[in-house]
C-alpha cells in the first residue's frame, strides 16, 4: 500500500509513498533513498517527460544493484527498487 506522488524537485524518498512520478520538465530531479527503511520496502519510480534526468541515489554506503546511482533518462522510463536490509535491488 502507499500513495502516488508527482514531484518536480529533488527530495528524499518517503516510506509512506509507493510510487514517484518524476516530472523533469524544469530540470534534473534527484531522489535520495534512505539508509534504513524497513527491510522489504518497495518503491516505484517513473520519469514522465523526455527532458532532463531522474536520478535515484543512496543516502549512505548502500548500493542500487551495486551502483551508487540509477539514472532514468528516457520518456516513461521506470524502475522498481526494494530494500533487502542492506542494499537496494532492482526488481
Amino acid at each position: 500500500e502507499g500513495s502516488v506522488l508527482e514531484i518536480t524537485t529533488s527530495q528524499t524518498a518517503d516510506q509512506s509513498v509507493q510510487t514517484y512520478i518524476g516530472n523533469t520538465t524544469s530540470g534534473n530531479i534527484n531522489i535520495t533513498l534512505p539508509s534504513s527503511p524497513v527491510a522489504g520496502k518497495v518503491w516505484n519510480f517513473k520519469k514522465s517527460v523526455a527532458a532532463n534526468t531522474l536520478q535515484l541515489r543512496t543516502a549512505g554506503s548502500e548500493t542500487i544493484d551495486g551502483s551508487a546511482t540509477k539514472n532514468l533518462t528516457d520518456l516513461n522510463q521506470n524502475t522498481t527498487v526494494q530494500f533487502d536490509g542492506t542494499n537496494y535491488i532492482i526488481i
